[in-house]
């Protein structure tokens, strides 16, 4: 390893969608064996391991995966996305993934003319306008010869199969024409009835409801009269006929929009596809200021709250994440505002979605949009107008905060570090700018708590908390701050007081600084007396309300013991007991100061 570089590794488990680090360690092999062990135990779902290296001489910081367990994400049973397929028989064509093929293959079509693949294979009339428009069908065709991965011979003789499967369905369409019952005025369940002995009972009844809406001149005409059509007591094959309907009709991209409505807030209308897509729209009341929503919408809502409607559920799922994914901007207020609504959409998809592979999948795609917005020129941008170095960490840790997906996280962190070493930036930091370096030791002790809060990687907190401290430490080390203090005319028990409460109101960082100034204390309160010192001259009561109040002001400051010892049998003078920071011997009397503690 190169004597310029820091490395670790840290272990992550994942339980549910989110991962957690778990340990840090310095040695590589034992790092693999506790990851081994921690899989073994079955308490994770995943386990990987990362090597953490920080390079001193560039200020980077690099990250690369060495172990890994469970990590692949499992596929959700609403994911039914891929690839064609290829289908050799109608009962082939009329499965739910051969009507996903039709719509990957002919989407933009069935969009332009408001049709689901389920109406073009029930219709005549849709057929023949799919016939007559040009080349659309023998594009399709071919798309799905090139797709046979298992199939033998030329593309033309797989052509052929295909459309041999094509003309048995128009056959099927044709010999059934004159037994589909009419659906008058919306009226099903008498046709329910006369259908439910026949075999074919569902092309019949699928064939009905196709030419019910037939007339319809709008999708939100379509998809109001096929939601009506949903009631309790359906047997199952009709619900499973009207969820493969709707489910198509959402696929339109307007629908959604109708059923909903089209805010100008796209995090709410996500949120709205979450609730509907989970059964829970009715939940959203006047709290969540929500509109309104239709009696068809809720109804819709109703079915898929008792799981009900798997394919409808499946294809809001795909909406849900294709929302999340589009080009187009979730906020128009800035960088932290969309980082914020994407974190504010996780959140609510936390509690709504309880299938794991389902989180993972909208997890991978909050991560990859919070990717884009997070690219340099857009960082850049943000940062451009802060002048100060101080608010430029600020901004980059709000951020983080919002920001999705351990990568993402990292890209935030690396971002600090060139901050925080830029020479022309450390007179800023070491509080020579305004001439008030006691309050940028305040600054700097918020920025440090902000970055050990933060949910980054073990090395970048600790780099960046190290980088802090050394600069208080300067500031320290330049106005003698503790030294001064203790030149005051003022009794030890003020002196304490005055850097306990510098203390409790965070104007050391955690480290160097800290420490520093907590041992100081802690002499103080080691003199003889110290304590009857405090209450000295005080009543009982006065006198308890004092100790009360110094325990109190111990505790703030994070000192939560009482470090008073017994007295010394000799006591000597303050001057020549009390050593100030700055005065004590580096080498001997600190350590000699830290035993007596």
């Amino acid at each position: 390893m190169s004597l310029g570089q820091s490395v670790h590794y840290e272990i992550v488990g994942r339980r549910g969608s989110s991962w957690t680090i778990l340990e840090v360690i310095k040695d590589r092999k034992t790092a693999v064996e506790k990851a081994e062990e921690l899989w073994g135990s079955r308490r994770y779902t995943g386990i990987k391991v990362s090597k953490e290296s920080y390079d001193k001489a560039n200020n980077e910081f690099a990250s690369i995966e060495i172990y890994s367990r469970g990590a692949q994400r499992k596929k959700s049973k609403y994911d039914q996305s891929g690839s064609i397929s290829p289908c050799l028989t109608p009962d082939d064509l009329y499965s739910p993934d051969g009507r996903r093929s039709i719509w990957d293959l002919l989407g933009n079509t069935l969009a332009d003319w408001m049709m689901t693949p389920t109406e073009l294979l029930h219709s005549m009339e849709h057929y023949y306008k799919l016939y007559n428009a040009g080349t659309k069908l023998q594009n399709a065709v071919q798309r799905t010869a090139v797709s046979f991965e298992n199939e033998q011979g030329s593309i033309q003789e797989r052509m052929r199969k295909i459309y041999k499967v094509i003309d048995q369905s128009i056959d099927i369409m044709k010999a059934n024409a004159e037994k589909v019952p009419s659906l008058e005025m919306g009226r099903l369940k008498p046709i329910i009835e006369r259908l439910k002995e026949k075999s074919n009972k569902r092309f019949l009844l699928t064939s009905s409801i196709t030419e019910y809406l037939r007339p319809a001149v709008t999708l939100s005409d379509k998809i109001g009269r096929t939601i009506v059509l949903l009631a309790a007591d359906r047997p199952s094959w009709v619900i499973e006929i009207l969820d493969q309907l709707i489910s198509e009709l959402i696929q339109h991209h307007q629908v959604p929009y109708q059923l909903l409505g089209e805010p100008e807030d796209r995090a709410q209308f996500i949120i709205w596809i979450a609730h509907l897509q989970a059964g829970k729209l009715s939940m959203m009341g006047e709290n969540e200021h929500s509109p309104c929503f239709s009696d068809e919408v809720l109804r819709l809502n109703g079915f898929l709250s008792q799981g009900q409607m798997p394919q409808t559920a499946r294809m809001l799922l795909a909406r849900l994440i294709t929302e999340i994914e589009a080009a187009k901007p979730i906020s128009d207020k800035g960088l932290v505002d969309q980082l914020q609504k994407l974190n504010s959409i996780r959140l609510c998809l936390d509690d709504l979605i309880e299938d794991v592979s389902q989180l993972e999948a909208i997890e991978d795609a909050l991560a990859k949009r919070s990717s884009r917005l997070l690219n340099s020129q857009a960082v850049g941008e943000m940062l451009y107008d802060m002048k100060s170095p101080i608010e430029q960490m600020n901004a980059l840790l709000d951020l983080e905060k919002y920001t999705i997906g351990h990568t993402n996280k990292r890209m935030v962190a690396n971002f600090m570090l060139p901050i925080l070493t830029r020479p022309e930036y450390e007179s800023v930091f070491v509080g020579l700018d305004n001439h008030q370096p006691i309050q940028r030791m305040n600054d700097l002790a918020h920025l440090q708590a902000r970055i050990n809060e933060a949910d980054l990687t073990e090395m970048h907190r600790r780099k960046i908390a190290e980088k802090l401290d050394a600069f208080c430490r300067a500031i320290m080390d330049n106005t003698q701050v503790l030294k001064k203090l203790h030149g005051l005319d003022i009794s030890l028990q003020e002196k304490s007081k005055k850097i306990l409460n510098m203390l409790a109101d965070g104007f050391f960082t955690e480290g160097d600084c800290r420490d520093r100034a907590e041992h100081q204390v802690r002499i103080y309160m080691k003199q003889p007396g110290f304590t009857e010192g405090l209450i000295a001259g005080k009543g009982r009561g006065d006198a308890e309300a004092e100790l009360v109040s110094f325990r109190v002001l111990l505790e703030r400051a994070g000192i939560s013991k009482n470090p008073v010892t017994a007295a010394p049998e000799e006591p000597v003078a303050e001057e020549e007991s009390c050593q100030v920071e700055g005065e004590a011997n580096p080498d001997n009397g600190d350590e000699s100061e830290k035993d007596q503690t």
